[in-house]
């Protein structure tokens, strides 16, 4: 696998940073995860990194060095994050809602194929954009947003969408008392250039399609930062946090012909797993967890 990998996280115009991000990866498989922790509840950064930590573990011990099925792992392992984020919250005595909350966005690229879940409006963009193409052809998650569902309803257009005061309003996150809702991708197939791209809303949110598709066209070690500088002067100082991880897929020359990845509008496919499927993924994973008694914990040695 050839591949390059560009990321940034920013406080933006707030106290505090709760999102996180992260790449893991074996000579045949690499994940990306990123993490929105949720302000409106307590300890947000804290779901946030617990998400982060479930997914890469899980990763480290699966992906030897390939997943047997990415589609289920990811499945499986956003679903054990969000029971151990409840187990946190009941844990230490927090209400149910006030509980700590994430959205998260997942990718697992291997073989030449990307596949990822999420739950929440944090976004996956899928950036085609091949030397002398102008403009890149682009698509992007579906949120999991009150406006998207409008949106979907005719209810609003996108101009009203972007300035609509429940914008940042989701209804499948991680945590908290209701089982999320986690769209799981069809595999899709990268061509050579290809960009995928992990955000939080407070970087997709002020940048808009014409910005994300210079991923394509320039060094992503470069136009990463300049994104988020973008976002951030863009959102001005009530900037939310800020997180963006970009990957740049290099075909191998014997595979250039076949990787021609495709595009449905502005949303990329999803074939959701059957509850059968999912629940016999999580049996998986937590099998082959280490022994009850290691709770994730904080540079200090504190519960995380």
């Amino acid at each position: 696998m050839k591949y390059t990998i560009a990321q940034e996280s920013r406080i933006g115009g707030r106290d505090t940073n709760q999102d996180r991000a992260a790449c893991a990866e074996t000579s045949a498989a690499v994940l990306l995860v990123v993490a929105d922790g949720m302000g409106g509840h307590l300890q947000g950064d804290v779901a946030a990194q617990i998400a982060i930590d479930t997914l890469t573990d899980a990763f480290r011990r699966e992906a030897t060095p390939r997943l047997a099925d990415p589609a289920a792992f990811l499945a499986a392992t956003l679903h054990l994050a969000h029971d151990t984020i409840v187990g946190y919250a009941t844990a230490c005595r927090i209400p149910a809602h006030a509980a700590p909350r994430t959205t998260c966005i997942a990718c697992v690229v291997q073989d030449g194929l990307a596949c990822w879940a999420h739950a929440g409006d944090s976004r996956l963009y899928l950036v085609h954009g091949p030397a002398g193409q102008n403009p890149a052809r682009i698509a992007h998650t579906k949120d999991h947003s009150v406006v998207q569902r409008m949106l979907d309803d005719g209810i609003i257009n996108e101009e009203e969408a972007a300035r609509h005061p429940m914008r940042h309003r989701v209804f499948s996150c991680l945590g908290g008392d209701i089982e999320p809702h986690i769209d799981i991708s069809r595999a899709m197939p990268l061509a050579d250039g290809d960009v995928v791209a992990l955000c939080t809303d407070g970087a997709w949110s002020p940048l808009g399609e014409d910005m994300i598709a210079k991923l394509a066209r320039e060094p992503i070690a470069t136009t990463v930062p300049r994104l988020l500088d973008s976002a951030e002067a863009s959102a001005g100082p009530g900037a939310d946090n800020l997180t963006l991880i970009a990957m740049r897929w290099e075909a191998p020359a014997d595979k250039l012909e076949l990787t021609q990845p495709s595009f449905c509008d502005t949303f990329i496919g999803e074939a959701p797993l059957t509850d059968i499927e999912i629940e016999r993924a999580i049996a998986e994973i937590r099998r082959r967890l280490p022994s009850a008694g290691n709770t994730p914990s904080n540079d200090n040695g504190n519960p995380t």
